[in-house]
C-alpha cells in the first residue's frame, strides 16, 4: 500500500474510530493521543504479521497498543459503508461482472458471475468456552486434509480478483460444498428473479452443477469437454489468485490465528482484511511486493507457512492486475477440497444430475457447435517465459 493510499484508507475510517483526545488517566504518563494514523499503521503492520512487541517499538507506543489498535481498526473498517463487501443484485450490476470475466476470456464466454473457492483460515483449537457459544465441537474444527484446525471462508470474487462475496460461518471439517449450501448467497441464488437468466458462478469439483453453478467434467474422454474444462479453469483460477494476493499480502493468515481469540473476533478480523484487499485493488496499489525480513521471521516462528515467492530477492512486485499466475503461487496448505467430516450425502449431490437444461449443458452445446478445443501447449520454453518475467519484474 502506497502512501497516498494510506491516506485515503485513514480518511475512510477515521470518522469511526474514536476521538484520540480522551483524558488520561490518573497517574498517567502525559504523553500526547495516539493518533488516527498510528493506530491503522499499527493495525496494518499487524495484518501483515508483524510482531506487536516489533510494532509498539517503532511506533514509540506501549506494548499493549498494538493490539488495542487492531480491534479499533477492524470496527472501523466494518462501521465503513464504503469499504463493505457487495454481491451484484441488480441485473444491470451483474451485466458488469460478467462483462469482466467475458474481456478476459479468449472465446468471450459471457456467462460468468463470479468465481467461487472456499479457504482455510487457520486457528487454534478453540476454547470449551468458545465451543458452547458457538455450538460447535472441537473436532468440528479439524480439517482432516490440511491437519488444521479453522474455519471454512467462501469467496467469490470479479475477474479484477476483487471479492464480491465472502462469508465465514462453518468450521473447518466442512466441504466447500456443504459450507456454500447453508450460506445466505446460496439462498439468494435460489430466489426466483435475483440472477439474470443465463448467468452462474464458476467452481471447482468440490461443488456440483447447477442451475447457477458451473462446474468442470469429470472423467473427460472427448474433446469438446475437455476445451470447456479448459476454459472453465482459465476463469476459475481468478479465484485461487484472489486468495494467493490475500495470503501474499496479510501475513496473519499464512499462521495459526493467536489462541486467545474467540472465533467470532476471527472471523471479523479476516473478513475486515478481506475489505482491504478491495481496497487495495480499487486504488491501484503497488502489488504485493515481498514480506519484510522479521515478517518472515515471525511467521515461522509461529509455525506458518513458507511463501512459494519468498526467495529473498526482492526482486518482484506481484501486480494485482496481473495475468501471470501458476500452480507454484498456490498456498495448497489452505486450498482445495478432500475428504471432510460434514458433507452432503451422493444424493443431495446428484440433485441436479438428470437436469439437462443446466449452464454446464449450454455452455458444452456452444463448445461443440463451434468446435472449440483447447489450445496446443506454447513452444516456447520455460526458461524463455521465466526471462520475460524477470524482464518486466515479476518472478515466478
Amino acid at each position: 500500500m502506497d502512501k497516498e493510499a494510506f491516506w485515503l484508507l485513514l480518511n475512510i475510517v477515521s470518522p469511526h474510530m474514536p476521538e484520540t483526545g480522551e483524558n488520561k488517566e490518573r497517574g498517567g504518563v502525559p504523553n500526547d493521543p495516539i493518533t488516527h494514523g498510528s493506530r491503522l499503521s499499527m493495525a496494518l503492520r499487524y495484518f501483515a504479521a508483524g510482531d506487536p512487541l516489533d510494532i509498539a517499538e517503532v511506533h514509540g507506543v506501549n506494548e499493549d497498543e498494538p493490539l488495542k489498535s487492531i480491534w479499533i481498526v477492524v470496527d472501523a473498517i466494518h462501521a465503513s459503508s464504503e469499504l463493505d463487501i457487495k454481491f451484484p443484485e441488480t441485473y444491470t450490476a451483474q451485466a458488469e461482472s460478467v462483462q469482466g470475466f467475458k474481456s478476459k476470456s479468449s472465446i468471450n464466454i459471457d456467462c460468468c458471475l463470479g468465481a467461487i473457492d472456499g479457504m482455510l483460515v487457520w486457528m487454534n483449537k478453540p476454547t470449551i468456552s468458545d465451543q458452547g457459544k458457538i455450538g460447535f465441537g472441537p473436532s468440528k474444527f479439524f480439517c482432516g486434509r490440511k491437519m488444521k484446525y479453522g474455519l471454512n471462508m467462501m469467496g467469490v470474487c470479479n475477474s479484477r480478483r476483487r471479492f464480491i462475496w465472502v462469508e465465514i460461518i462453518m468450521p473447518g471439517a466442512a466441504s466447500d460444498f456443504y459450507a456454500f449450501d447453508q450460506s445466505s448467497l446460496k439462498k439468494k441464488l435460489e430466489r426466483e428473479g435475483f440472477l439474470r437468466p443465463g448467468y452462474s458462478l464458476f467452481g471447482d469439483n468440490a461443488y456440483v452443477n447447477a442451475p447457477y453453478m458451473v462446474t468442470p467434467w469429470r472423467n473427460v474422454h472427448d474433446r469438446p469437454k475437455d476445451a470447456m474444462n479448459f476454459f472453465h479453469s482459465s476463469l476459475r483460477i481468478c479465484i485461487e489468485c484472489a486468495f494467493g494476493i490475500l495470503v501474499h499480502r496479510w501475513g496473519i493468515l499464512r499462521k495459526p490465528m493467536p489462541v486467545n481469540l474467540s472465533v467470532q473476533k476471527i472471523s471479523s478480523l479476516v473478513l475486515a482484511v478481506c475489505k482491504l484487499h478491495n481496497f487495495c485493488i480499487d486504488n491501484a496499489t503497488v502489488g504485493v511486493e515481498c514480506p519484510e525480513d522479521a515478517d518472515i521471521l515471525n511467521v515461522a516462528v509461529e509455525g506458518g507457512l513458507f511463501l512459494p515467492r519468498m526467495d529473498n530477492s526482492r526482486q518482484y512486485v506481484w501486480e494485482c492486475d496481473t495475468n501471470i499466475y501458476s500452480q507454484s503461487d498456490r498456498l495448497n496448505e489452505l486450498l482445495d477440497g478432500g475428504a471432510h467430516m460434514d458433507d452432503h450425502t451422493r444424493t443431495e449431490r446428484r440433485r441436479y444430475r438428470f437436469d439437462h437444461d443446466l449452464p454446464c449443458y449450454r455452455i458444452l452445446d456452444y463448445f461443440e457447435e463451434q468446435a472449440l478445443e483447447r489450445p496446443e501447449y506454447s513452444a516456447r520454453s520455460l526458461a524463455e517465459q521465466r526471462m520475460e518475467l524477470d524482464e518486466a519484474g515479476v518472478r515466478m
